[in-house]
């Protein structure tokens, strides 16, 4: 639950406060569940059930499911519609589908295993199989460093951002390592953060230093550039891939499509000559995806 959060009455209709006694949300419910991973389940007077966050936005709009479980657990709740019970996470996103007869609460302790039937057929729904999106949502900070800090932590010389074949969203490699990324091309200020999302996860996040603190951020999506017939310098790299040395000057985050760009595959000439761009040989579609 979350214990900093005041639910109170207000002529037969529930609200939000604070801690400080401050009105987050007016009174407009007739029923309100005491937040789980950011969010809680609200009645309307049409009796429809939705989610809201402490923002009073529908993460699950009124209506969309007939039966909703009350609170979240390690960032999971079960829904029902047309009689079919599935799971969702706390973005809204279904991560078990709407197909079975009945599913068992969810509870830490069977997180791996939880019951569930079609019929008469038992089966076991691994959530841990199921949700396999690393999502950026109920984050909590627990220590953030500068690029040069968390290189020299792990023992690498640079953090390299590619993208997932299947859907180009963006993650970063630390040696052998994956962590999240939720910046775009030409950042400000690149820190990672240690964090935990609304699921239990704990993991590195590339991000902006005045992001921090935020509890959502969403993920950032590739564009490959359009394919042109100019003749580009032999050895490309992709505008990611960046040395500890070279992270905090902003200059080195430039349009990789402008003209000098585009004759060096990407980079300044002054990225080529210093060897930062020798980083990565070959086609440099290649870098973006996981084979």
């Amino acid at each position: 639950m979350d214990n900093d959060l005041l639910i109170f009455k207000e002529n037969n209709l529930f609200g939000l406060k604070n801690q400080k006694e401050e009105i987050l949300i007016p009174p407009q419910y007739i029923e309100m569940q005491p937040f789980s991973c950011g969010l809680s389940l609200v009645r309307n007077s049409h009796y429809q059930y939705a989610y809201i966050n402490t923002a009073n936005k529908q993460v699950v709009s009124f209506g969309k499911y007939s039966w909703c479980d009350p609170q979240f657990v390690c960032g999971y709740a079960r829904v029902k519609s047309k009689d079919k019970w599935g799971i969702i996470d706390t973005l809204g996103n279904i991560v078990v589908p709407l197909e079975y007869d009945k599913i068992w609460s969810i509870k830490e302790d069977y997180i791996f295993s939880i019951k569930a039937f079609i019929g008469d057929d038992e089966h076991d729904i691994n959530l841990k199989e199921f949700a396999t999106d690393t999502i950026l949502d109920g984050l909590k900070y627990i220590k953030t460093y500068t690029i040069k800090e968390f290189t020299t932590i792990f023992n690498c010389s640079k953090l390299n951002v590619k993208s997932y074949s299947q859907n180009n969203q963006l993650y970063f490699t630390y040696g052998c390592n994956i962590g999240q990324v939720a910046i775009s091309l030409n950042p400000k200020s690149p820190v990672v953060a240690i964090v935990t999302n609304s699921s239990g996860n704990v993991f590195p996040l590339l991000m902006e230093s005045e992001d921090i603190g935020k509890t959502y951020l969403s993920k950032p999506t590739y564009i490959p550039p359009k394919k042109t017939t100019r003749q580009y310098h032999s050895k490309k790299t992709s505008f990611w891939d960046y040395e500890s040395e070279k992270m905090n000057d902003t200059d080195n985050w430039s349009d990789p499509y402008g003209d000098e760009q585009a004759y060096y595959g990407g980079w300044s000439r002054e990225d080529v000559e210093s060897g930062l761009a020798d980083a990565f040989e070959g086609d440099g579609s290649n870098y973006w995806n996981i084979d």
